[in-house]
């Protein structure tokens, strides 16, 4: 029995692992197959309607993706190509948003929201200038004010981000840990209340990483 221990621990670890890979393999098929979808509605749309298609190609974002690149690219265009300056404004906007919800302990395309922020500023503070029928002055001001919002940074907290991403696989784990050990005849409640205790507190720290970070 002694010797059984290391094997059966060797064991879990391996499916443990097998069964991260596994979900992370279909996350990303997933993301793949959405993206690609995603792509042909922007090709064969116009407007606003391309905007949002090409929107939903960057939020189903995966490192490296090429469609992400090409997204971001055909966005820069489109945005440049509305007569409007409100329908501009909402496409350069929709870019930044996409941009900004795709961060995580990485922050992709980091120089694009720098080149866009003075895009959006001067929009924003042209379309307040026409409302309030203001000078050079208020245009100015407005500018400056719409620029320092755009530009502050609201990155993720990488120790934060590090502990959901921790507390993420832990409460996995644990529920593995309760299937594989305690639910095997005889049922092991020792296990099962150990496995119990963990899952809930690495779930609780997984919230508070989500809400923190």
């Amino acid at each position: 029995m002694i010797g059984e221990k290391p094997i059966f621990y060797r064991k879990y670890i391996i499916f443990s692992l097998f069964f991260i890979l596994f979900i992370l393999l279909l996350l990303f098929v997933r993301n793949l197959y959405h993206q690609a979808l995603h792509e042909k509605e922007g090709e064969k749309s116009e407007g606003l309607e391309k905007v949002k298609a090409y929107e939903r190609v960057i939020l189903n974002h995966f490192p490296s993706s090429p469609y992400t690149e090409r997204a971001i690219k055909e966005l820069l265009l489109s945005c440049e190509k509305f007569p409007e300056e409100k329908e501009k404004l909402y496409c350069y906007e929709t870019l930044r948003s996409s941009l900004i919800q795709i961060r995580s302990l990485h922050e992709p395309y980091s120089e694009i929201l720098e080149r866009i922020n003075p895009k959006i500023a001067n929009l924003r503070a042209n379309l307040k200038n026409k409302l309030d029928q203001g000078d050079g002055k208020e245009y100015e001001r407005n500018f400056h004010i719409q620029l320092e919002i755009l530009s502050y940074d609201n990155a993720p907290s990488l120790f934060w981000s590090f502990v959901t991403v921790f507390s993420l696989l832990g409460w996995i784990t644990s529920l593995i840990f309760i299937i594989c050990r305690g639910f095997k005849k005889p049922i092991n409640k020792r296990c099962i209340a150990f496995g119990g205790l963990s899952y809930l507190l690495f779930f609780l720290l997984w919230v508070l990483g989500l809400w923190l970070a």
